[in-house]
């Protein structure tokens, strides 16, 4: 079987952290070939329907595709265009959402029964779905049950399984405030954002006096900006994904705005605090955790940074055990779909 895989690439290397995710759960050995189709040029140029055409079956893998008018995004309606004249059905593994979020965590999701458009997008993905509808987020779930789905199951992230081995790192010398201004559905500003990162570093780094307290950037814009307020010594930052599977090994804790910085520690054992700024973070609750409001007192963030470094073997355990058991649903998920 071949397949067209639609990912974003090189723009952010937490898109990345899934892709190696799926082709731990996925591995490409089984098949005959895998085209890795670049979603934010399908837009630009027809070379996708190359791939399309040599392919049996397109895959879209942990992406946010729904979110405040995403019936109008380009690359969606150019897939869903071709898949159904061509005739090649698309599955959905552990796609997400990309809902607002608000200074006290809430999020709002798209009221379908005021906006018909999103029940007539979602319905063409129903025309060419190839099995159930599987979603990574419960916000997701709850959006494509009110657009009139019924065959949605909820899956964990593929970015769990980024790294497929959950042994302890010998040299974890240093704490993460994993930094990214690429949020747009959060009401408090990214300046204001920025602002609570930088008073949690100087907590962390005041009361952790064994270990280095450092940013880390998985976006070249992000990287840009945060160089107007913290020296470059002190930001890890590569245009080379693989990189920051190296940095990440080194990674004690983290205070992260990044659900995938938090999902990659987390395939590792390593524990961190999330902040809820949009309905992408409520991917973590498949790891039992929750996150936190932008809202949140510094004083509170930091005791709960230093909680969850007290409990980290408990967690390490957790996410263990949540690795096997998750394998096995992709396992027999998969299996389904017939694609291992």
């Amino acid at each position: 079987m071949n397949l067209a895989i639609i990912t974003t690439t090189g723009s952010n290397s937490g898109d990345n952290f899934i892709y190696e995710g799926f082709k731990n759960l996925l591995p490409t050995k089984h098949y005959g070939s895998v085209f890795l189709v670049n979603k934010v040029d399908i837009p630009r140029n027809n070379s996708y329907k190359e791939f399309i055409s040599q392919s049996d079956l397109i895959v879209i893998c942990g992406s946010p595709i729904f979110y405040d008018k995403c019936y109008k995004m380009k690359w969606q309606n150019n897939i869903l265009s071709y898949s159904k004249s061509s005739g090649k059905k698309i599955t959905l593994i552990a796609v997400g959402s990309n809902f607002k979020g608000s200074a006290d965590g809430k999020v709002v999701i798209p009221d379908t029964s005021r906006d018909n458009n999103y029940t007539s997008f979602v319905s063409r993905y129903r025309e060419v779905s190839f099995g159930d509808f599987t979603v990574r987020d419960r916000y997701c779930f709850e959006f494509l049950k009110n657009s009139g789905i019924s065959n949605v199951k909820q899956i964990v992230c593929p970015s769990l399984f980024a790294v497929d081995d959950d042994s302890v790192q010998d040299e974890c010398d240093l704490i993460f405030i994993i930094w990214g201004d690429t949020f747009w559905n959060c009401e408090v500003p990214s300046q204001k954002i920025l602002e609570t990162c930088m008073a949690v570093q100087k907590s962390l780094a005041s009361k952790i006096k064994n270990k280095k307290v450092v940013w880390v950037c998985h976006d070249y814009e992000s990287y840009k900006g945060l160089l107007n307020h913290v020296s470059r010594n002190n930001i890890l930052f590569s245009n080379n994904y693989i990189d920051f599977f190296k940095y990440y090994k080194r990674c004690f804790f983290a205070f992260s705005m990044k659900v995938h910085g938090t999902m990659l520690l987390a395939s590792m054992g390593v524990p961190s605090l999330l902040l809820q700024l949009d309905s992408r973070a409520s991917i973590i609750e498949a790891l039992d955790e929750s996150c936190v409001a932008p809202s949140t007192p510094v004083e509170q963030l930091t005791d709960m940074c230093l909680e969850r470094i007290e409990g980290t073997d408990n967690y390490r355990n957790k996410i263990r055990e949540l690795k096997r058991r998750y394998k096995e649903d992709y396992k027999e998920m998969l299996g389904r779909l017939n694609l291992i």
